[in-house]
């Protein structure tokens, strides 16, 4: 299987068997043929499928322990030249499952991995989860397939599923059981599970190729396991679910409460701990509340705050920083507020977590700033408890400023300036100022994506820009990358300094680079990177190009076929 395009561990597939080439997610019966299953008792050499099941025992999920270990001597000992697709009868202990693969595949080659008893397993979320999350991180190219209905489908892929044997719902039909998406089970006399699933495929796709899959998976709820087994994935597995994940670039929506610890949500705030540092002039920093329109500076509300700034402060504005206090991010430091693409349900209600978290994020954002600036807070309903908590964690002091009747109207837009006024600041920025923050504000994207210490490397202060919209960085007369509102790109030579800077968003080779990078030429590649983040291929410590990872730091060192780096720009 040759891995295309990520959305967490679900994935866009190739998969080329024998003379026939089918995509994934895939139905078993339907894109591709899969035997039976072959009994250890009674083996046989199914060849006219295209995967052809090793000899197994049956065990069930609840087998105990004894009999496990008895069973997996005698499978150690078969003959699995022959077979191309091997059947892990998935225990409740999960160490069993761990080690068959372990002795099994170390000596063996597979195309596929048939996960049993998952009908079964569904209904422990903890070790649904787990369970997948070991078979699907110990080779990326094993096409993983089991037997779920069909409203499993999208978060079963989501979690690294990457086809379905559909021969069991023939048995909903002969019951007169149907699905929706909508309901488990509808009793209906028309009923057709087989078309059923292809439809839920064919969307699971379209999800997936549009970068829509998540959203998707939190449509699909019908039952109270799709609920605790993606609660599970987020708050237990979230750095499983976060490694395979692309960094945002379109907007994500977040429609409900399963929405509040997305993989994307949880990047977002570890960055805002680790990538983020202030610029070093700030005298003030201020705190507002997030806007519906994107980014917020171009909102009425953001544009009344930084009127009511310039009014009091003048140039001084250059010297004072602004932190946007937000739900689910938490915090969005306004230089990156053009990578915070996201809607929301705005109702005016925050739940505890909601709250909790905000102000944890804050605590730690305001450590970073000098005890002596001063943090003026102008906010109204929940933000007001969100800074009042980080205050109190944080031991830094906040000063509210007075706002009546929300924080745009008349009376509060002057309390904001009575509040600068009385506290008596005595910003005074120049020329340098103004363009030192205008570098700030390019680096610290080139931060976000590369790590503290990137944006420095590319921009630095004797680095040039030229352009109006698309802005070109140049150190001599050497480009080292392009900026505009928020998206970037890194030529060579500045990928070369991102490297030497960071040691970070590598991709190791031996041979002269012509074309893509395929996983099995990288000797070695940067955890930190994940599908579809630019990165420098490096040869004897030499950047030799700059392109898109399809997989992440890890699948590349890991995988044997497919694309790892979509080359762009060559030294």
């Amino acid at each position: 299987m040759e891995i295309i395009k990520h959305e967490g561990p679900g994935r866009l597939g190739l998969v080329k068997i024998k003379e026939k080439t089918f995509k994934t997610p895939a139905l078993a019966g339907v894109d591709f043929t899969l035997s039976p299953f072959n009994s250890y008792f009674y083996p046989k050499d199914f060849r006219e499928y295209d995967f052809n099941l090793a000899p197994s025992i049956p065990l069930s999920f609840y087998t105990p322990r004894e009999i496990i270990e008895k069973a997996l001597n005698r499978l150690y000992e078969v003959d699995y030249s022959k077979f191309n697709a091997l059947y892990v009868p998935v225990v409740r202990n999960l160490e069993y499952v761990d080690e068959f693969l372990e002795n099994v595949l170390s000596q063996h080659s597979f195309d596929a991995l048939y996960i049993g008893n998952a009908k079964i397993f569904v209904k422990d979320y903890r070790r649904f989860v787990q369970a997948i999350r070991i078979i699907r991180e110990k080779d990326p190219n094993l096409l993983l397939v089991t037997d779920l209905e069909p409203f499993f489908y999208p978060l079963a892929v989501y979690l690294g599923i990457d086809a379905f044997d559909t021969r069991s719902l023939k048995l909903y039909d002969f019951h007169k059981k149907g699905f929706t998406q909508f309901s488990p089970i509808l009793w209906d006399e028309n009923t057709n599970s087989l078309e059923f699933a292809r439809r839920t495929i064919k969307l699971v796709r379209k999800a997936l190729k549009e970068g829509k899959l998540r959203y998707l998976v939190e449509n699909f709820f019908s039952t109270q396991a799709h609920a605790g087994i993606l609660r599970i994935a987020d708050r237990e597995n979230w750095d499983y679910l976060e490694k395979y994940t692309p960094v945002q670039k379109d907007t994500i929506y977040f429609i409900s409460d399963a929405s509040q610890n997305r993989p994307e949500v949880v990047r977002w705030r570890q960055r805002v701990v680790e990538r983020f540092k202030p610029p070093e002039n700030v005298e003030a920093l201020f705190l507002f509340p997030c806007s519906a329109e994107k980014p917020y500076s171009h909102s009425r509300s953001h544009t009344l705050f930084r009127k009511a700034l310039k009014e009091v402060l003048g140039d001084g504005v250059y010297k004072i920083h602004e932190l946007i206090l937000t739900s689910p991010f938490g915090v969005v430091p306004r230089e990156w507020e053009w990578l915070a693409k996201y809607d929301i349900v705005v109702t005016g209600h925050w739940s505890e977590e909601e709250i909790s978290s905000a102000a944890e994020l804050l605590a730690k954002a305001l450590e970073k700033y000098p005890k002596d600036v001063p943090v003026i807070a102008h906010l109204d309903e929940a933000y007001i408890e969100i800074a009042r908590r980080a205050s109190e964690s944080s031991g830094r002091e906040i000063i509210f400023t007075p706002v009546k009747n929300g924080t745009t109207s008349r009376e509060s837009l002057e309390g904001l300036e009575r509040t600068i006024k009385e506290l008596d600041l005595e910003v005074v920025a120049g020329k340098e100022d103004r363009t030192y923050r205008f570098y700030e504000n390019i680096r610290k994207v080139f931060d976000f994506y590369f790590g503290l210490g990137a944006g420095e490397a590319v921009l630095p202060d004797d680095a040039r820009i030229i352009g109006s919209k698309m802005l070109r960085i140049l150190i001599g007369n050497q480009q080292t990358g392009t900026y505009q509102d928020g998206v970037i790109s890194v030529t060579p030579v500045g990928m070369q300094r991102i490297y030497e800077a960071t040691k970070s968003y590598y991709v190791k080779i031996d041979f002269d680079l012509r074309g893509d990078v395929f996983a099995v030429g990288v000797n070695e590649a940067d955890k930190k990177i994940r599908p579809d983040d630019i990165v420098g291929v490096v040869r004897d410590e030499k950047v030799v190009g700059v392109g898109r990872a399809v997989l992440s730091g890890e699948e590349m060192v890991k995988a044997k076929r497919g694309v790892a780096v979509k080359v762009r720009k060559r030294a």
